[in-house]
């Protein structure tokens, strides 16, 4: 039995996807065709970190003909422009992964001129249609407020939250490793379809899939929780068993009411 959140197991996905004799989009094609119905799946990965780990994912999903979208943030560990040109190149979509509300701390203006100058730097690289806000789970900004005073449309991009009809869709993330890990999920949400049963291990997403149901599936896989092996797998389960428990605190201590004298 394969481990999960390992590239064997993430090949297994990919061999899934690949028979399931169904459109299999980025989102920017999903966005293009106007948002269609019926069953057909959209892969998208946000990279937060391990830019190598982005790359076997995308190396990997390319042998099978498969391209889809990853949404890169603009920090120095991942943003590599050789990387992200590859990336495109393998025939992937690229698209930023902003986070300026929480790095701006609030300040709403200092915020929509960084996304300017991050979304200019992108494009120097390669084309950008779509963007992703990151969670930025342990701020207290959420980077999806920038668009209150502010419109995404004017930068000729789509939001791959926003400006999806979620409630058409099923929506799946590897976010707490795990496919319902919905405790230790802060931000990375979306009000989509509910199957009828959990789905918690890429096992049960696989099952998933294979019965067709009669809508897109949209599936969030985070290269860095994927290990090439069995040393990364162990450093990655601590690493992500440690982050849970901070977020864990913090989304309970976010949830208690205010203190009034």
């Amino acid at each position: 039995m394969t481990i999960d959140f390992t590239l064997q197991k993430y090949t297994e996905l990919c061999q899934t996807v690949c028979q399931l004799d169904c459109p299999v989009m980025k989102v920017r094609d999903f966005f293009n065709a106007g948002q269609p119905r019926g069953f057909l799946v959209v892969l998208r990965h946000d990279v937060d970190r391990q830019m190598n780990a982005a790359l076997q994912m995308a190396i990997l999903e390319s042998r099978f003909g498969i391209s889809s979208s990853y949404y890169v943030r603009k920090q120095p560990s991942v943003f590599i422009p050789q990387a992200i040109q590859q990336l495109s190149a393998l025939g992937h979509e690229v698209g930023y992964h902003y986070e300026v509300l929480a790095k701006t701390k609030g300040n709403v203006e200092r915020a929509i001129q960084l996304f300017g100058d991050d979304l200019q730097s992108f494009r120097e690289l390669v084309p950008v249609s779509t963007i992703s806000m990151h969670g930025s789970p342990l701020s207290r900004w959420n980077n999806l407020d920038l668009w209150l005073k502010h419109s995404f449309e004017g930068y000729d991009v789509g939001d791959a939250v926003l400006s999806l009809d979620s409630q058409e869709i099923f929506y799946f993330t590897d976010t707490g490793r795990a496919w319902d890990a919905e405790r230790f999920n802060i931000r990375d949400t979306m009000k989509s379809k509910t199957p009828s049963r959990k789905l918690h291990t890429t096992d049960d997403l696989i099952v998933f899939l294979q019965e067709k149901h009669p809508f897109p599936v949209f599936v969030n896989a985070h290269p860095n929780r994927w290990a090439a092996g069995w040393l990364s797998w162990c450093m990655g389960s601590v690493s992500d068993w440690v982050i849970n428990c901070i977020k864990w605190v913090v989304a309970r201590a976010r949830s208690r009411p205010a203190h009034r004298d």
